[in-house]
């Protein structure tokens, strides 16, 4: 069962891992300019909505469930039985060039808001998360887009076959939103 991570976790961690030891400083501590302080907390229980494919999975919006059937279809030696049967040799070989893609893609937006990090260190940091959230809309975007063109170059049983098979992938599909950002959770679509 896969657990969705958001690009502001990536950036969190980069955070983690460049944050300097405490203590650590030039000069005494009256003399140090001190950056904004940003906190990134994973919110506790409480202020977090689970989101479980399983059992609601009109609640997964479609661009999670693309993403998680590229990411599966990119892992796997070979596409699932019930799947190619329904597809020729060259949509086999369509819907696996679409999951590599996906793959350099999420990879590249990872990368973006890694590129975000320096910032935190600057007046710019509360920018941060409206920043990292344009960054995941277009990423989500961009997902879909590569949805409509792999479907739009698949006949109509392929088209069928692979949507089924995306649309299976929502039970697997554990997440957990923050209350206060569900609705962006479920944007674009």
């Amino acid at each position: 069962m896969a657990v969705r991570v958001m690009l502001a976790a990536v950036l969190a961690a980069a955070m983690a891992a460049t944050a300097a030891p405490a203590g650590a400083g030039a000069g005494p501590p009256a003399q140090e300019k001190k950056p904004p302080q940003v906190v990134f907390d994973i919110p506790p229980i409480s202020e977090r909505i689970l989101i479980d494919g399983s059992k609601s999975p009109e609640m997964i919006p479609q661009w999670d469930a693309w993403q998680a059937a590229f990411e599966l279809i990119a892992r796997m030696s070979s596409l699932p039985a019930d799947l190619v049967k329904h597809l020729s040799k060259d949509e086999v070989e369509l819907v696996r060039a679409a999951a590599k893609e996906n793959a350099q893609d999420q990879l590249a937006c990872q990368q973006r808001v890694l590129k975000l990090a320096p910032t935190l260190k600057t007046e710019e940091a509360r920018l941060i998360n409206e920043r990292t959230q344009e960054i995941n809309l277009e990423c989500r975007w961009q997902t879909l887009r590569l949805r409509d063109r792999l479907l739009g170059s698949l006949d109509q049983l392929g088209q069928a076959a692979v949507s089924q098979f995306v649309e299976s992938t929502k039970a697997g599909i554990r997440v957990y939103v923050p209350r206060n950002e569900l609705a962006f959770y479920r944007r674009p679509q």
